[in-house]
């Protein structure tokens, strides 16, 4: 099994919580500000995937990251014994929680997308990268606390919703030392993971999922367009969609009271 590290808490229906993929990521970093609420009316899993947190990169063999941590995260989950479990993902972890769905059927019941991202699978046509995208690309190599803050402040709609800002970027860019996180995070820039499974395009596979799946944006994201929701709506074809006014890219943080109440209202009925 890979050596992923994990916080299991709380009781009753398990529920996965998979973090994005901004330098520095981790599973508590991301979900902390909702985990006391969800902790009360689950059991919380909460682990950093391959390459981030305290979790060690693993090989790729030429597969798409999200594919690597769906088979990391299966083995932990059969590793603590949880059965079928409920799956949420923000960004990567969206991606991740998807590819969770498709390759281990028996393992996911249903699923939370806040702002998915999967290589490929959103026509960008001719634009340029969003804001986001190119905060991600520009931080490896020559990390630094600037860019750390930078980047930070545009995961949110409202950078107050930081409260500690200064040990963030401290924290975070610290972290972005470790070698196996930049190597996971250059890979992931060059596409070096690209969306290939069976040689289906990630729209074709991505729609053979049928699990309940809400999917939750922020209106003002900077990482993945407000657009993409409607292609995640229109593919999965047992989706409801809720969009949050004036919240980025980090919604289970800006909005964690709301969060937590709809994932426990949509998971609970």
């Amino acid at each position: 099994m890979a050596d992923i590290a994990y916080r299991d808490l709380g009781s009753g229906p398990t529920l996965l919580l998979l973090h994005g993929a901004a330098p520095g990521e981790t599973g508590w970093d991301s979900f902390a500000a909702s985990i006391e609420v969800l902790r009360t009316r689950f059991r919380v899993i909460v682990p950093d995937q391959p390459g981030f947190g305290q979790s060690s990169l693993v090989e790729d063999n030429g597969l798409p990251y999200n594919a690597i941590s769906a088979k990391a995260m299966a083995e932990l989950l059969r590793h603590l014994g949880t059965g079928r479990v409920h799956v949420s993902g923000n960004s990567l972890g969206g991606g991740v929680a998807l590819r969770l769905a498709l390759e281990y059927p028996s393992l996911v019941d249903r699923i939370i997308l806040v702002a998915p991202f999967v290589r490929g699978f959103c026509p960008r046509f001719l634009a340029p990268p969003s804001e986001g995208a190119a905060l991600l690309n520009d931080y490896f190599p020559g990390p630094s606390p600037d860019k750390m803050r930078h980047l930070l402040s545009r995961l949110v709609g409202d950078v107050s919703t930081l409260p500690d800002l200064d040990a963030a970027v401290a924290s975070r860019y610290e972290d972005t030392l470790r070698s196996e996180i930049e190597s996971a995070n250059q890979r992931l820039a060059s596409g070096g993971w690209v969306e290939d499974y069976e040689r289906r395009t990630p729209a074709q596979w991505i729609s053979t999922i049928d699990n309940l799946t809400l999917v939750l944006w922020g209106r003002d994201d900077r990482f993945c367009p407000t657009d993409d929701a409607f292609h995640y709506l229109s593919a999965l074809r047992r989706s409801e969609l809720l969009v949050f006014p004036e919240t980025g890219h980090w919604l289970q943080h800006e909005r964690s009271t709301e969060f937590a109440s709809y994932v426990t209202a949509f998971l609970t009925r």
